[in-house]
């Protein structure tokens, strides 16, 4: 199996930059649980609406939420997929494995997908990069 040779520094960056994009994709989600989902249902029942309109484009609104929440998961999930297969030793089994649980679990999977500190010495290790 053939991986590409990566600088640690340049690896860590990298890392760091998934983990930003994870942070921006975790916030857009709590974001839309709250503004969405919570602060619509609190909207609706204070004011008592009960306009069969403004109901339904509520619930178009978290329709149309998630399906581009989904996106952009999915765009991140392959993004990672693809970094992995390139710069990581793993097998093709396992990123695939990792892969669809990311798909299964959402944002929860993704963040146990990314590697820590200590996974990230030991890729470097296992990838016998020398200065």
């Amino acid at each position: 199996m053939y991986f590409a040779v990566l600088h640690p520094d340049k690896f860590r960056s990298d890392i760091r930059r998934f983990r930003i994009g994870l942070i921006v994709l975790t916030a857009l989600y709590l974001g839309f649980i709250g503004i969405i989902l919570i602060g619509g249902f609190i909207f609706i029942l204070k004011n008592q609406i009960t306009d069969s309109g403004l109901i339904t484009l509520w619930f178009t609104a978290i329709f149309f939420g998630g399906i581009i929440l989904s996106i952009y998961q999915l765009i991140y999930s392959y993004r990672f997929r693809s970094f992995e297969r390139k710069y990581i030793p793993v097998s093709k089994k396992k990123n695939n494995d990792n892969f669809k649980m990311s798909i299964f679990t959402g944002i929860i999977g993704l963040w146990l997908w990314l590697p820590n500190k200590k996974e990230i010495k030991k890729i470097i290790e296992k990838t016998g990069y020398s200065k």
